[in-house]
C-alpha cells in the first residue's frame, strides 16, 4: 500500500541498515521484489497476504499506528542472589511510525512510549518514551546524506554492570539525546562512508550527576568491491568522552579520548551471506593522570545467514571500551556476542531463539569481572491483518569474580499486538 514495491523496497532496505532497534518488528504494508526480500527483510517483515497491517495515506505520508499490550512475570525483580522478589509486571506500549518517500529522498518519524506497572513492588515502575527522526536526501545516483536526531527517556536496568545497587531507591531515570548525519558515496569499485555524531546522557538524579556525559564520534569508513559480492574496507575512527563534573564519586576524572581503526570484510552473496564484519585495535587515553592509557583489541560486525528465504541465522559481535564509574578501574572493555535465529514456521507463526555472551572487564579492579550468559526464545502467532500475539521466555545469569555480584533470573512474557 506505500506507494509501489519497488518504492517500498528501497525504503526497507534503507529503514533496516540504519534503525535496526527501533523497528525490527513492524509488519510491512505491501509486496516486495523477490532478490530485496532475501537479502535484507526480517523474517518478520516478508509479505504475507492477507495478514498485511493497513496504513493511513495523507499527503504522500505512511502512517503507521500500534498498541502492544503485555504482561510479565520475573522472578527476581531486583537481580540479586539472595532474598530474591519475583513479581508481575504490566506493560503498555504505544508507537506511530511515519514516512514519507520519493525518488530521491527518504523520511522516516516514529513515537513511542512503554509503560510498566508491578503488581507488588510499585517502587520499580517506570514510563519510558522517546522520538527518532530521520532524512535521507539524495544527489545523482551516487551521493546520499542522512540526518539522524533522537531523544529517549530511559532507565537504568536492575542487573546492569554498574547499577545502583541500592534497592531502596527506584531504577535511576536517564535522558538520551542523539544526532548523527553522514555521507555516503557508493562508487561503482569504491565506497566511501563518513559519520559525525554526539550523544547526550543525562541522569535525572542529582546522585548520579557524575555519570552525565558527552560523547562526540567521528568516522570514516571505505570500501574496496572485489567483486560484486565482496567488498573490504578500512574504517578509523575517534571518540571522545566528556562527563559534566569534572570528577566522579570516586574522585576520578574519567574523560577520555579513544581512537582506533577497523578492517574487515563485506558481503553480499546473493541470497546467502550477507553482512559485514571488521577486527582492529584502540587506544584508549584518559585525561586524569592516575589513569593509564591502554591499547586493546576491538571488533564490530553483522552477519546474516538464510539458508532460505524464510529462515534467518544472525550475529553479532562487539568488543571496545566503555566508560566506567567503578572504583579502581582503569578503564572497562565489553565484549558482547549474539547468535539468533528467526524462522517462519507458517505463513502466520514465527518463531525465534537466541543465545548471547557479554563480558565485561574492569582493568586494574580486582575481582570485579562480570559475565552475562543469555538465551531467549519465542513465538509469535498473527491472528489476523489488525491483532497478533506473542509469547516471549528469557534467561539470565551473571557470574562474577565477586560472589555479591552474581545472580540469575527468568522471565516470561504475554504480549498482544494491535495495528490499524
Amino acid at each position: 500500500m506505500c506507494q509501489n514495491g519497488s518504492g517500498r523496497a528501497a525504503r526497507l532496505r534503507w529503514r533496516y541498515r540504519r534503525l535496526p532497534l527501533v523497528i525490527a518488528f513492524a509488519l510491512g504494508g505491501s509486496p516486495l521484489v523477490a532478490q530485496d526480500i532475501t537479502r535484507t527483510t526480517p523474517i518478520a517483515d516478508l509479505p504475507r497476504p492477507g495478514y498485511e497491517p493497513r496504513t493511513i495515506q495523507t499527503g504522500g505520508f505512511v502512517i503507521e499506528p500500534r498498541l502492544d499490550l503485555g504482561v510479565r512475570f520475573d522472578n527476581n525483580i531486583f537481580a540479586t542472589d539472595e532474598n530474591r522478589k519475583s513479581d508481575t509486571i504490566f506493560l503498555v506500549r504505544p508507537s506511530v511510525e511515519v514516512n514519507r518517500d520519493t525518488d530521491t529522498s527518504m523520511f522516516f518519524l516514529r513515537g513511542y512510549g512503554e509503560f510498566s506497572r508491578y503488581a507488588k513492588t510499585s517502587q520499580e515502575n517506570t514510563d519510558q518514551f522517546g522520538i527518532r527522526a530521520s532524512y535521507r536526501k539524495g544527489f545523482g545516483d551516487r551521493h546520499w546524506v542522512t540526518a539522524t536526531a533522537s531523544f529517549d527517556r530511559t532507565f537504568d536496568r536492575r542487573g546492569a554492570p554498574e547499577a545502583n545497587p541500592d534497592l531502596t531507591q527506584s531504577p535511576a531515570l536517564i535522558n538520551v539525546t542523539n544526532g548523527d548525519l553522514e555521507y555516503r558515496y557508493d562508487g561503482p569499485r569504491i565506497g566511501v562512508t563518513a559519520t559525525a555524531g554526539v550523544t547526550k546522557l543525562d541522569y535525572l538524579s542529582l546522585e548520579d550527576s557524575d555519570r552525565d556525559m558527552l560523547t562526540y564520534r567521528v568516522a570514516v569508513k571505505g570500501q574496496v568491491k572485489l567483486s560484486q559480492r565482496v567488498a573490504v574496507f578500512v574504517q578509523p575512527y575517534f571518540n571522545d568522552r566528556e562527563p559534566r563534573l569534572k570528577t566522579d564519586r570516586n574522585g576520578v576524572d574519567r574523560s577520555t579520548t579513544t581512537y582506533g581503526a577497523l578492517a574487515g570484510v563485506s558481503l553480499e552473496l546473493g541470497d546467502k551471506l550477507n553482512g559485514n564484519i571488521g577486527i582492529g585495535i584502540f587506544h584508549s587515553n584518559p585525561r586524569d593522570l592516575a589513569l593509564d592509557a591502554f591499547t586493546g583489541l576491538s571488533a564490530n560486525g553483522q552477519l546474516t545467514w538464510r539458508p532460505q528465504t524464510r529462515t534467518a541465522v544472525r550475529l553479532d559481535i562487539f568488543r571496545g571500551d566503555v566508560a566506567t564509574i567503578r572504583a579502581g578501574a582503569m578503564g572497562r572493555i565489553d565484549t558482547r556476542i549474539d547468535l539468533g535465529i528467526d524462522q517462519e514456521v507458517r505463513h502466520n507463526l514465527i518463531v525465534r531463539g537466541s543465545v548471547g555472551m557479554r563480558n565485561v572487564h574492569y582493568r586494574e579492579s580486582f575481582d570485579a569481572d562480570q559475565r552475562y550468559w543469555t538465551s531467549e526464545g519465542g513465538a509469535r502467532y498473527l491472528l489476523n491483518r489488525h491483532m497478533w500475539i506473542e509469547a516471549v521466555a528469557t534467561y539470565t545469569r551473571r557470574t562474577a569474580d565477586t560472589a555479591a555480584d552474581e545472580f540469575s533470573k527468568w522471565q516470561g512474557m504475554i504480549r498482544l499486538g494491535l495495528t490499524y
